[in-house]
């Protein structure tokens, strides 16, 4: 199995949207309810400072998106979103795909990265965080409801990448 990274091209469009929109579906990762349309999710994507895809044997399997986390005198610190294709799932691709968004946060000149809300049960991603060198710095109580009307517990996590 050969993975390797690319960025995302306009073809790519229907399968990222379908990849992001069953995330918002599952309802247990990401803040977000509505499912985009092809055409609004191009528009988001063009928005960001990187979108790169992580393709097992040539075919797309996850990707992520990487921006400032805030704006102004915030925005040295970046924030990214991962998602993997269903199919793919369970294949230990979380750890290559966090730790090309780390190479790409300091090739783009960040000197950190935070997650702002991270779902505690979220097990699988806190542990690839965490081998990748994230802490945990914050617990928000009860911040994030889950689909099913429960509210969990979400972390902010945060990565130097210039030292400290």
């Amino acid at each position: 199995m050969e993975i390797t990274f690319r960025p995302y091209g306009p073809a790519d469009i229907p399968w990222l949207t379908r990849v992001w929109n069953d995330v918002l579906e599952d309802g247990v990762a990401f803040p977000g309810e509505e499912l985009y349309s092809e055409p609004d999710f191009a528009a988001f994507l063009s928005q960001q400072d990187a979108v790169n895809l992580l393709c097992l044997d040539g075919e797309p399997a996850g990707y992520y998106i990487l921006h400032p986390n805030n704006i102004g005198r915030c925005s040295h610190v970046a924030n990214a979103s991962y998602l993997m294709d269903k199919r793919f799932r369970g294949k230990s691709l979380g750890k290559p795909l966090v730790a090309d968004s780390v190479k790409a946060a300091k090739e783009l000149g960040f000197r950190g990265m935070q997650f702002n809300a991270v779902v505690a049960s979220n097990l699988p991603a806190l542990t690839i965080y965490k081998s990748v060198g994230f802490r945990k710095v914050g617990t928000i109580p009860g911040g994030f409801r889950l689909k099913n009307g429960v509210y969990s517990d979400m972390y902010i996590l945060y990565l130097p990448l210039v030292g400290e």
